[in-house]
């Protein structure tokens, strides 16, 4: 049975609540990955729609480096999780996001698979490479179909499977937490 852990050696998940939501908006205009609408709009909208919304803050200072999601979760048991910490952080404190958030969806509900999507060609930036590589799936890539910032970026669909995250999860949670 899995534990749904919120904090790392390194950071800290917290539920967002709507009065994060500024906050959240910030973190996200900062990252520059998305278009964002108003912020009116933004916060108007803001709680809609998530399963679960976390915020990454570091350990060590308690600042506010990122947002976690996990939305759409289908009764066919899959679920979107979304991952999006500041660029200058190090490549650890996205990867111990994505890993207990990725723990969270599993060990919360009943689910067969949880989809990340990114214009990335794989996800080291998020801890998944090298032995941890065999967590994740590529399913599907999507060409031509997102536009940002003035040209279009393909759409890769990663999977985490419940199997692979039983096997090899497990054994990344021990190393973090």
């Amino acid at each position: 049975m899995l534990f749904p852990y919120s904090e790392s050696k390194r950071i800290t998940l917290t539920p967002a609540t709507s009065e994060d939501g500024p906050e959240v908006y910030d973190v996200l205009f900062r990252l520059g990955r998305q278009t964002l609408p108003p912020l009116e709009v933004f916060l108007r909208d803001y709680t809609g729609g998530f399963d679960a919304q976390f915020l990454v803050r570091r350990r060590d200072d308690g600042e506010l480096v990122g947002v976690t999601s996990l939305a759409d979760q289908e009764t066919a048991g899959h679920i979107l999780a979304s991952v999006h910490v500041n660029a200058e952080q190090p490549v650890e404190i996205a990867a111990d996001a994505a890993a207990l958030t990725v723990n969270f969806a599993f060990a919360n509900w009943r689910l067969r698979k949880v989809y990340i999507h990114s214009h990335e060609e794989d996800l080291a930036a998020l801890g998944f490479a090298g032995e941890n590589a065999a967590i994740v799936r590529e399913e599907a890539v999507l060409p031509d179909h997102l536009y940002f910032h003035g040209r279009l970026w393909d759409m890769h669909v990663y999977a985490i499977y419940r199997e692979q995250w039983d096997e090899y999860g497990i054994e990344l949670l021990n190393h973090i937490v």
